[in-house]
């Protein structure tokens, strides 16, 4: 992948996410960076924080933001002293899914949102750092993606998640491959036909969280505190060795399929009546 990675961010600027800044090192799950760009990146004592910092958007995932998320998944592996990388967010939801107005917007498969997921997907899979998500308060479907991709999910009481794509007439093909690591195909197809809102404490009972909790920021202290006591290439051997070495390929046809019902009729319907806030014809 050829990127140029901007800078990390130094000294204060304007929070995009709250009244926090950093001071000395990151406050996992306050999600607040000094900076402006649509992902924001701190590395300190050995751990890159990866911040979802466009806040006023929900932190749907456009190619913009899924751009610098692969840039600074990239800056974080090749950075030695980097032990593990923490996926944050700004503000009071980790991520609404796709950017439907981008969506709308698309003429073709590669500028769909959804088409550049799958290789930030697989990316994260293929890191050889260890990835720990920290999601709070609304999770919905590409964001639920990004969780199913992290080797660790920590979720604060009280979010939400949900795989709303067949609501809006399309499917959750892009992050199905990820997804089905960690949730049973039974479970995954009643969740994917119904869209419907599940709790935190379930997502962690099925597996597709790994720890829920009311101070999200500890339990991620605490998480990331037990990696870094693993030796840097063995964590990397044991990415590799539970990995699926056939998982990009699988993204990118996922990919094709997402974008397939995305252009037809009922997805263009369903998108778009979203946006205009009404409802697509075969809801009654």
């Amino acid at each position: 992948m050829d990127v140029d990675p901007e800078p990390a961010p130094t000294g204060l600027g304007r929070l995009r996410g709250g009244g926090y800044h950093f001071s000395g090192h990151a406050v996992y799950g306050t999600g607040v960076e000094p900076t402006d760009a649509p992902i924001a990146y701190r590395a300190d004592r050995g751990v890159a924080t990866i911040t979802l910092n466009e806040p006023d958007r929900r932190n749907a995932l456009s190619t913009a933001l899924i751009a610098r998320l692969r840039e600074s998944l990239v800056r974080a592996t090749a950075d030695e002293s980097v032990r593990v990388v923490v996926l944050d967010h700004a503000g009071p939801v980790f991520c609404s899914g796709a950017d439907l107005t981008e969506s709308a917007a698309a003429t073709g498969a590669a500028d769909l949102p959804a088409t550049r997921l799958a290789e930030a997907l697989a990316d994260m899979a293929e890191a050889p750092k260890p990835i720990v998500a920290v999601a709070g308060g609304a999770v919905r479907g590409g964001g639920l993606g990004l969780l199913a991709a992290a080797d660790l999910a920590i979720c604060r009481t009280g979010t939400t998640l949900a795989f709303s794509e067949v609501r809006l007439g399309v499917v959750p093909a892009v992050i199905a491959p990820v997804v089905a690591r960690r949730l049973s195909p039974a479970r995954m197809g009643e969740l994917f036909l119904t869209g419907r809102t599940f709790g935190a404490e379930e997502a962690a009972a099925w597996g597709l969280a790994d720890a829920v909790a009311e101070d999200a920021a500890a339990e991620t202290e605490r998480a990331v505190g037990r990696l870094k006591r693993g030796g840097p290439s063995a964590l990397a051997g044991v990415k590799e060795l539970t990995g699926d070495p056939g998982l990009r390929r699988r993204l990118k046809e996922a990919a094709a399929t997402t974008a397939r019902y995305f252009f037809a009729p009922e997805g263009r319907e369903g998108v778009q009546s979203f946006l205009e806030k009404d409802s697509p014809h075969w809801v009654d």
